[in-house]
């Protein structure tokens, strides 16, 4: 797929005042809106890592640094998943 081109223009004066160039406001802002996009959930995990040109790994240490939930669970998925890891422990157990 072919990559978009957003461009916008910024005054020096609001780069000055960040005491940021244009190349760390670029990238402040591709990080930015990922998080905000994926604590919307309207990008996955992996999508919003794309988006903010890194990998899912890194992006999620980010977003764990930030205090930002990466696994989202309401209490039903919860019990599902700790019935299936009890479940393999047993398993594992027999054998």
């Amino acid at each position: 797929m072919n990559p978009e081109m957003i461009s916008f223009e910024v005054s020096q004066d609001v780069l000055a005042a960040l005491k940021i160039g244009s190349v760390e406001l670029l990238h402040r802002m591709r990080l930015l809106t990922a998080i905000a996009y994926f604590q919307e959930k309207k990008l996955s995990l992996g999508k919003a890592a794309e988006l903010a040109g890194m990998n899912r790994l890194d992006f999620m240490d980010i977003l764990s640094q930030k205090g930002i939930v990466i696994f989202d669970y309401d209490e039903s998925d919860l019990n599902t998943e700790l019935s299936g890891i009890t479940q393999l422990r047993f398993d594992n157990d027999d054998n």
